[in-house]
This record gives structure tokens, C-alpha cells and sequence, in this order.
């Protein structure tokens, strides 16, 4: 567990830095594709290329810093761990090792500000799940119909991602509701922090969750999926050490696998693959036929 200040964030504090730093993984994502994908658009002297590149970096080391700071407290070990990146080499692997660093950073907000939304008694909002604050399945359905409105008007394609613990009443049995509890709330942090500002999670019940990934084809569902198994991985070891977990995932994309609701869900229930906490996941990727 990370270790706050010891004035503690309000929930509204906390969802504003992790807005900043989602923004801040973008950005950084963005100086990535400009200044390290050889080939694409025009080329610059590289003198050119290396000023704008570090004064890029400087700036977003600036603002993450800050962000930080706010969050974590200046002489905190997240400020530390930043500082010992190495951040501002702008290299490659010191740009990587950052998203990975504020993902997590990310993810522990998140959890704390779940945490935060139950102890103050907060009452959910219609729609929303009231241990998770994920949509229901209820606002599942209703955004499904908005996606294949739009696909067929538009001729996007959107993905529909499901996943599940498995065996979770034994884990309840097992483990108890509270370590139960912090499965789920594990498993909607890695949701809100893996998927894109504009997808759509939601907790359908117990230990079950879908997700719709909008504009999006098979490739890139593969991509989230291994995204979302590695920090599943990660999250649920340091719960549960030594314990191997498995998680299932399946999908489907409108209207590759199925042109219809009903058909998408029939399309993902055939598909399922398992992965645990203790390997890599084997997700074969598909591309849309």
C-alpha cells in the first residue's frame, strides 16, 4: 500500500490529480509517436528535433512533479521514484518506465478514492454501481444501443469486452468478503486506469465486468486485454501473494463478430480465454474478418 500525507486528499482532490496525470499519459504517449516513430511525417534536422523533444519533456516532468507533489507530499517515495527515473533523458525506455510508474501511481489513486467514496457514506448515483462506481448493466445496455446507432450511422466499430474471476463464490468461501471486496475494487481500478477517457465500464454482478471499447477492432481489444491482464497481475498478487488467480476474458467487435446486441454477447460466451496472475496472458489476436 502507498502512504499519503498526513492530510488526507479529499475524494474530489484525488479524482482531479488523476485526471491531470491521464493527461499527462496521454502527452507522453503523444511525444512518443512525434520524436520516436522513425519514418513517419516529415524529417527535421535532428538538432531541431532533440530542442523541441527535451523542452517537451521538461515541461511534462515539470507537470508531473507537481502533480505529485500534490498528491503524494513533496518528500514522498512516489516523488522519489520520479525523480529517479531518469525521466528527463527522453529516452525511449525512460518515457516507457514513466507510464508504467504513473500507471500505477494511477491505479493506487483510484483505489483510494473508492475507499474514500465508501467511508464517507457517499450514496451512489442512479446508474452507478455503488461499490465500484462503475455504470451498471443496466447502462450497459443502454450505451450498447447508443454504439450500434452510431456504428451504423458512422460505420465505427466498437468492441464488447467481458470479464470474470474465476470460481468467485469459492473465493468468497476461501478468502472471506473482505479480501472479496478488494478483488473488486482491484478489478474496476484496473478498468477506470487501463481503458481510454471515453470507453464504458461497468460491473455487472459479483466478480463480473464488460466494457465497451468504442472505435475499436479486434487488434485493439487484444492490446487493452494485455494491458488489463498485466495490472490485474500485478494488483491481485500484492493482495493475495502467492496466490494464483484466474481471471477470464472474452470479446467480441460490432459488426466483425455479430450485428446485433444479443449476438455480441452469444459471440464473447464462446470465446472465453483464461489467464492468471502467475504467467502471461495467451491472447491470440484477431483481426477483424
Amino acid at each position: 500500500m502507498i502512504k499519503y500525507r498526513a492530510s488526507e486528499l479529499s475524494v474530489g482532490d484525488i479524482a482531479q490529480v488523476i485526471g491531470t496525470l491521464r493527461q499527462l499519459e496521454q502527452q507522453i504517449d503523444a511525444v512518443r509517436q512525434d520524436f520516436m516513430s522513425e519514418g513517419k511525417g516529415p524529417q527535421l534536422p535532428s538538432e531541431v528535433t532533440q530542442f523541441h523533444l527535451k523542452r517537451e519533456i521538461v515541461s511534462l516532468e515539470r507537470q508531473i512533479r507537481t502533480a505529485l507533489i500534490s498528491a503524494f507530499g513533496e518528500h514522498s517515495s512516489q516523488v522519489d521514484r520520479f525523480r529517479g527515473l531518469g525521466f528527463v533523458a527522453a529516452t525511449s525506455r525512460s518515457l516507457q518506465d514513466g507510464l508504467t510508474i504513473l500507471g500505477g501511481f494511477i491505479f493506487d489513486l483510484e483505489q483510494k478514492r473508492l475507499h474514500l467514496l465508501e467511508s464517507n457514506g457517499s450514496s451512489s448515483l442512479p446508474g452507478l454501481d455503488p461499490t465500484t462506481d462503475l455504470y451498471t448493466e443496466r447502462m450497459l445496455s443502454r450505451y450498447l444501443e447508443h454504439e450500434v446507432a452510431w456504428s451504423q450511422r458512422q460505420g465505427d466499430p466498437f468492441g464488447l469486452l467481458l470479464l470474470r474471476l474465476s470460481h468467485w463464490p469459492l473465493l468468497k468461501q476461501r478468502y472471506g468478503e473482505s479480501i472479496a471486496k478488494e478483488l473488486v475494487l482491484s478489478i474496476a481500478c484496473v478498468l477506470k486506469t487501463s481503458l481510454r477517457g471515453y470507453d464504458f465500464p461497468c460491473r455487472l454482478n459479483n466478480g463480473e465486468f464488460a466494457a465497451i471499447l468504442r472505435q475499436t477492432n479486434g487488434l485493439g481489444m487484444n492490446l487493452v486485454v494485455r494491458r488489463m491482464t498485466a495490472n490485474l497481475g500485478a494488483a491481485t498478487t500484492r493482495l493475495l501473494p502467492g496466490v494464483v488467480l484466474g481471471m477470464e476474458f472474452a470479446s467480441a467487435v460490432y459488426p466483425f463478430d455479430a450485428e446485433s446486441i444479443t449476438g455480441l454477447f452469444s459471440y464473447a460466451a464462446d470465446h472465453w480465454t483464461l489467464v492468471t496472475n502467475a504467467s502471461p496472458p495467451a491472447v491470440r489476436g484477431r483481426a477483424p474478418k
